[in-house]
Formats: structure tokens, sequence, C-alpha cells
């Protein structure tokens, strides 16, 4: 079997994410292992740039919704002039057109899609064909909670693989406090800082996190919140942080920004508070390759990266009071957080790391390669 594989990365992300950032990461992975990697997506796209500034060939594809006939023509020309041996999308839509693009094109390359969240999956004829056709040669799911949706909904499970998202330990890793980070923060000597990472949205929980931060100014506690993400500086957030009545020098309002192990760095205690949709964060799994302990809702694949009482604590989706607790646990006794980050640094690079992710996703492609061949 050709060793030196082409892969046809294909999705429709426009701004930056954890999965436009997996799906870099990965092609990265590859090229070092070498494989030929190609991007169709949003040229003018924050993946789309990142990916041609790092060398890889991009080719403009935007489809404008599921089912969009001229895209799927488009890819399906692609797909017969580079014929590659892997077809892989990222996100819904490119799921979507990839299935009809194989199903147009003369090429039949390997397709499997990864599935990132864990929303529940719509029901109806097309949505079930989305997931169960026969041109579908493997899904490749972030969690085990995630691939027992999909088996649950009806994807065989010899046919879903999970392979959990990968941290660049190169990057993000433990290191003191970024003196620049500080000062640029203003943080006050030996105030505690707890940070979530993560877009402001309605499904990340930052209402959470200030309805749990009421209770713990209202118990005498001291520390320092920060928030970083796209719209965590937005009028709406600060607006709603204003309306929990919470004390408005305490808070720090980042932003999107490509410092994250910067801002790390200074956080006592990593939040990650969704309610709904998160399959296995990346904040959280970044925070722990830095030692940082997590304070995390008890969602999808949370449980199986922060071990609860080993790596961090656990709580409650969408619990302020449970959560209230847990960080108080954590904040109050410096010993267990010097416990849990000694954890959690090894638990990542055993099994989380963006070069494990590589490894496992190539031998995945060479399996359902050697099957169809």
């Amino acid at each position: 079997m050709n060793e030196n594989l082409t892969i046809l990365h294909v999705t429709e992300a426009f701004g930056w994410s954890g999965g436009a950032a997996q799906a870099l990461y990965l092609a990265r992975e590859l090229r070092a292992r070498g494989c030929l990697n190609i991007f169709a997506c949003p040229a003018d796209g924050d993946l789309g740039k990142k990916a041609a500034a790092d060398g890889f060939e991009v080719v403009p594809f935007r489809p404008r919704r599921d089912y969009d006939l001229p895209a799927a023509f488009a890819l399906a020309r692609l797909i017969d002039a580079r014929r590659p041996d892997v077809l892989h999308a990222h996100h819904p839509k490119g799921h979507a057109m990839c299935l009809l693009a194989k199903f147009l094109a003369g090429h039949k390359p390997v397709f499997l899609f990864t599935r990132r969240v864990s929303h529940p999956i719509v029901t109806g004829f097309f949505a079930r064909l989305k997931y169960t056709s026969r041109l579908i040669d493997g899904v490749i799911a972030v969690a085990d909670s995630v691939r027992g949706l999909l088996t649950a909904y009806g994807v065989r499970p010899e046919r879903v693989r999970t392979i959990y998202s990968g941290t660049d330990t190169a990057r993000f890793f433990p290191r003191p406090p970024d003196p620049f980070i500080t000062l640029e923060l203003r943080l006050p000597p030996g105030v505690p800082v707890v940070m979530l990472v993560g877009n402001y949205s309605e499904h990340k929980g930052q209402h959470v996190l200030l309805k749990a931060a009421r209770l713990l100014y209202a118990r005498g506690l001291d520390f320092m919140l920060a928030f970083a993400g796209r719209n965590t500086d937005s009028p709406a957030f600060k607006a709603l942080y204003e309306a929990e009545g919470l004390p408005v020098e305490k808070a720090r309002f980042l932003g999107l920004r490509n410092d994250v192990e910067g801002l790390l760095s200074v956080a006592a205690v990593s939040v990650n508070a969704a309610v709904k949709g998160e399959a296995l964060s990346g904040s959280i799994r970044e925070s722990l390759a830095m030692g940082v302990p997590a304070v995390a809702s008890d969602i999808s694949g949370n449980s199986e990266i922060v071990k609860d009482g080993v790596s961090g604590l656990l709580f409650p989706p969408g619990d302020a009071a449970a959560l209230a607790d847990r960080l108080e646990t954590v904040l109050r006794d410096p010993g267990l957080r010097a416990k849990f980050s000694d954890s959690s640094v090894g638990a990542v690079r055993a099994g989380f790391t963006t070069a494990i992710m590589g490894e496992r996703t190539l031998a995945y492609y060479r399996e359902l390669l050697a099957e169809k061949n």
C-alpha cells in the first residue's frame, strides 16, 4: 500500500475554532509522516489563511447550505483531478458535500468524517442518510461519549473510531506566570485568577460561571475572573456580567486571543461551564497540559479527560451552586491545586497530544484503505 497518502481535508470553517485548529494540527502531523495534505475550505477564512501560510495547498470551497449542488460538483471535479486516497470532512456542511461529491466523482476515495460535538443528531431521511450511507467508510468521534451518540443513532459500531483531539505540548506546557500578561491584565499580586477560555455563547456556559462567582464573592473569596474567546469582550457579555451585580474591577474581558498559553500561565484554575454541545473541551486539554487545575461541567467527553478528584473536579452542567462549591474547594487549597497539576500534565502527554492524534488517525486511514483494497 502507498505509505505517502494524499489527504483532502474538507471544511466550511471560516472563523477560528477548536475544530479548525484540530484540522490544521492533523494536517501538520500527517505531513510530518509523509502525507500530502490539501485543504478545501474558505480561502479567505482563518483556517484557509493559516493553512496557506503553513505551506498547504488551499482550494476555495464555501458551500451555502448542506446540499449545495454547484459546490458538490466542484468538489467532485477536484476529487477526480487530484485523486486523493482519503477524503476527510471536518465539519457538517463539508460532511454533506463530501457525501454528494463522492457519489458524483469517478474516483472513489476512502471517505470519513469527524464528529466534534455532542448535540443530538437530527432525524429525518436525509439526516439519517448523511450518517449511515454506504459511501461513508469511517467515522471519527472525538470522545467515547460522542461515539455512543453515533452508534445509538444507527451508525454501525465497527464503523466508528474514537480518536481524541490533540493538544500541542510544544506550545502548552507548565511554565511560570507570563510577566507581560500579568502586567497587561493588571493582576494584583497573590490574587488567584479563575479563567474561562471559550467563545461567548449560551451553550459555553459563561452565565453559569457568573452566577457561581456571585456566590463566591458573597462567601468572602477574593479572586479575579478572566474571559477569553470570541465576543467575550462584547457589550452583550459585559452587560450580562454587570446584571449579576459583580464587581467590574474583578473581571478581564479579553476577546479572541492568539496567546492562550500566555493567558493560561497566570490562571490558578481553568473552568469549562458548558451546558450543551461540548464534546471534548480544547481549552481544558490545554489547561491540563500546562498544569492548570480544571473545574469542568460533567458533559459529554469532559469526564474522559478530567478525572474527578485526580486532575480536577467535575460538576453537573448548569449547576452554578455546585460550580461555586468546586471552585471554593480548589481556590482554598493550594496543595490540592498542586496535586491536580502534577496528575494533569502526565495524563495529557499520555493520551491527548497532537502527535498521538495524528498517529492514530493515520493508522485508521490505512485500516480503511486496506479494507477497501
